[in-house]
């Protein structure tokens, strides 16, 4: 019983949220690569998020995220959660969405990390992704196989 109510108090106050931006038509999918100076997986990609601030709630984090590291304004009520789960090795609740999302790097400005591109489905796995990054995206990559 105990566990429950520590991953009940996790999942709610102590959240990372993050999205699969990929575009269905040409078939690729958007992610950041971190820079040095970042505090967990520097220089490694993943996918645009953050954690959670006081209050918000994984969507709100996500537009908020997604604004300070892209420059774009996304409404909430477009991201379809793909899977959640508790990170052990960091101690925080996962939060991975899904997003149809077709805008050119060029109409983006990157805010935060090294670099940010448009990587297509079948060359993603062959980067430096971090480990929880990997797993969605494999996750993520069998689901469209099956659509």
């Amino acid at each position: 019983m105990e566990d429950k109510i520590d991953r009940e108090n996790i999942k709610k106050n102590k959240f990372w949220a993050g999205v699969i931006l990929y575009n269905p038509v040409i078939k690729e999918v958007l992610l950041q690569k971190r820079d040095a100076e970042a505090p967990v997986n520097p220089n490694k990609w993943a996918f645009f998020g953050g954690t959670g601030e006081y209050g918000e709630t994984p969507e709100n984090c996500l537009v908020r995220e997604l604004k300070e590291e892209i420059g774009v304004d996304l409404p909430q009520g477009g991201f379809t959660p793909m899977r959640d789960y508790l990170n052990e090795k960091l101690m925080i609740w996962r939060y991975v969405y899904t997003m149809p999302f077709t805008l050119d790097k060029s109409q983006m400005t990157l805010g935060e990390g090294e670099d940010f591109d448009w990587i297509p489905f079948d060359k993603v796995l062959e980067y430096d992704l971090t480990d929880n990054t990997k797993l969605d995206l494999e996750f993520f990559l069998r689901k469209l196989e099956k659509i």
